[in-house]
C-alpha cells in the first residue's frame, strides 16, 4: 500500500521538476540573478552576499575563493582588512545599483565573457552612461556558472581580481 508520505513527496517532487527545468543555465541567467539581489530595494545592497565567505562559494570558481579565503585568513592575522576593500559587483564603497544590463562578449561551452553595465535610475534616460562598466569571467564549474574574474578596465583606477589576488597565488 502506498503511503501518504510518498504521495506527498511525489506531488511535491513533479512540481519542482518543472521550475527547475524553466530556469535558464546560460552566463546571462547567472549574471542577471545576482544583479537583481545587487539592484533590489533601493539599490544598496551591493554584492556583499556574494563576497563574505559563505557566499563566494556560491558564485565564484573553486580557485578564486581558495585564494580569497587564504588572503583574508593572511589579513585577520596583521588586523588587516584584506585586499578587497570594495565590492567588486559594484566598484564601490557605497553601492547604489537601481539598473543593469547584461551583454554577453564571448560564450563558448565551458567558457563566457559578458559586461555588466550599472545604472543608479531606475528608468533609462536618453544618452545616459553607465557609472560603471564591469567585465566577467565565467567558467563552466560544479553543475554550473561561476565567477572566474571580474574586471573594471576603463576609468581612473582599473582593476582585475586576478591581479588583486597575484600575491597569494
Amino acid at each position: 500500500m502506498v503511503s501518504r508520505r510518498f504521495v506527498l513527496a511525489a506531488a511535491f517532487a513533479s512540481l519542482a521538476v518543472p521550475a527547475l527545468a524553466q530556469t535558464p543555465d546560460t552566463p546571462e541567467a547567472f549574471l542577471t540573478a545576482i544583479y537583481g539581489r545587487v539592484s533590489a530595494g533601493d539599490g544598496s545592497a551591493g554584492g556583499a552576499a556574494y563576497t563574505d565567505k559563505k557566499g563566494r562559494a556560491r558564485v565564484f570558481v573553486k580557485d578564486l575563493v581558495k585564494i580569497w579565503d587564504k588572503a583574508d585568513a593572511e589579513a585577520e592575522k596583521t588586523g588587516e582588512i584584506g585586499p578587497i576593500e570594495f565590492d567588486p559587483f559594484t566598484d564601490s564603497q557605497d553601492p547604489e545599483v537601481r539598473r543593469f544590463t547584461v551583454q554577453s562578449l564571448e560564450t563558448g561551452a565551458d567558457r563566457a565573457r559578458l559586461a555588466v553595465s550599472l545604472f543608479r535610475d531606475r528608468k533609462a534616460k536618453a544618452g545616459e552612461k553607465p557609472q560603471t562598466v564591469l567585465e566577467f569571467t565565467l567558467l563552466r564549474e560544479a553543475g554550473g556558472w561561476r565567477i572566474a574574474d571580474i574586471a573594471r578596465k576603463g576609468g581612473e583606477m582599473p582593476w582585475t581580481l586576478a591581479e588583486i589576488f597575484a600575491p597569494y597565488r
